[in-house]
C-alpha cells in the first residue's frame, strides 16, 4: 500500500497543479509584489522598519492567496479513491508552498534591490521570511480544516481568518508582541513565538489533511468491495 502511494505522488503533481485555484493566488500575490515594487522604484530612501512593514504586508497578501490553493471542489467525488486524502492534501500543499516560495524570493529580491545598500545589508530578511512562512502555513491549515467536510469554499473561509489572525497578532500586549521592529530587544523572543506558530500550523495542516474516521471506513469498505468484485 505504501509503495502504491509513493508511486502515485509524482503522477498526482501535474493534475493537481492544473486543478488548483490559481487566479485568487495570482491576484493576491500580484498585489503583494506591487506593495514592494512601487517603493523600490521610487527615489525615496526607506528605513529597515518601513521595509519590514512592506514585507509583512506582502507576506499577508501571499497568505491570503495561498488560502485558495487548497480548494478542491471534487473532494466529495474522489473520497473513495485508493490514494489517501492526506496524500492528496500533501501534494496540493506542497505545490502551493513551492509557488509561494518562488513568489516570496521575488518579493525579497525586489525589496533588497530597491533599498539603500546600508539598509539592505542589515535588513532581517530571514526573520521576515519566517513570518511569511508562518502566515502561509496558517492559511493552509485553516483551509485544510475547512475542507475536512467539503473541499469547496475553503479559501473563502480561510482567507478572512488569516486577516483576523494578523489583526489579533497586531493587538498582542507588549510582552507578547510578535510584530516587532528590526533591532528591537524583543526580536528573538518574538521570532521564537513565530516558530511556535509555524509548528502549530504544520501540526494543524497534518491533522486536517487526514480523513475523518467515517470517511476512512467508507473508503476502505469501497476498496474491499471493488477487490471482491474483481475476477482476478
Amino acid at each position: 500500500m505504501y509503495g502504491v502511494t509513493a508511486r502515485a505522488v509524482p503522477a498526482l503533481l501535474a493534475p493537481t497543479a492544473r486543478a488548483m485555484s490559481w487566479l485568487p493566488f495570482l491576484a493576491a500575490a500580484g498585489f503583494g509584489l506591487v506593495i514592494v515594487a512601487v517603493p523600490a522604484a521610487m527615489t525615496v530612501v526607506l528605513s529597515d522598519e518601513d521595509l519590514i512593514r512592506l514585507l509583512r504586508l506582502a507576506g499577508l497578501c501571499g497568505a491570503v492567496g495561498v488560502a485558495f490553493l487548497l480548494d478542491d471542489p471534487a473532494a466529495r467525488v474522489i473520497a473513495t479513491v485508493p490514494t489517501p486524502r492526506v496524500v492528496r492534501h500533501a501534494v496540493r500543499a506542497a505545490v502551493a508552498l513551492v509557488a509561494a516560495a518562488l513568489w516570496w524570493v521575488a518579493v525579497v529580491a525586489i525589496t533588497v534591490a530597491g533599498a539603500d545598500k546600508e539598509v539592505a545589508a542589515h535588513l532581517p530578511v530571514w526573520d521576515a521570511s519566517l513570518e511569511a512562512v508562518a502566515f502561509a502555513s496558517a492559511a493552509l491549515a485553516l483551509a485544510a480544516a475547512r475542507s475536512r467536510g467539503s473541499g469547496a469554499g475553503a479559501g473563502v473561509v480561510a482567507a478572512p481568518a488569516v486577516l483576523v489572525l494578523a489583526l489579533l497578532l497586531s493587538r498582542l500586549p507588549e510582552r507578547l508582541a510578535m510584530l516587532v521592529a528590526p533591532g528591537d530587544p524583543r526580536s528573538d523572543a518574538a521570532h521564537d513565538r513565530w516558530a511556535a506558530l509555524l509548528a502549530l500550523a504544520i501540526a494543524g495542516l497534518l491533522w486536517a489533511g487526514h480523513e475523518p474516521v467515517s470517511a476512512r471506513r467508507f473508503r476502505g469498505q469501497g476498496f474491499r468491495t471493488s477487490r471482491r468484485a474483481d475476477p482476478r
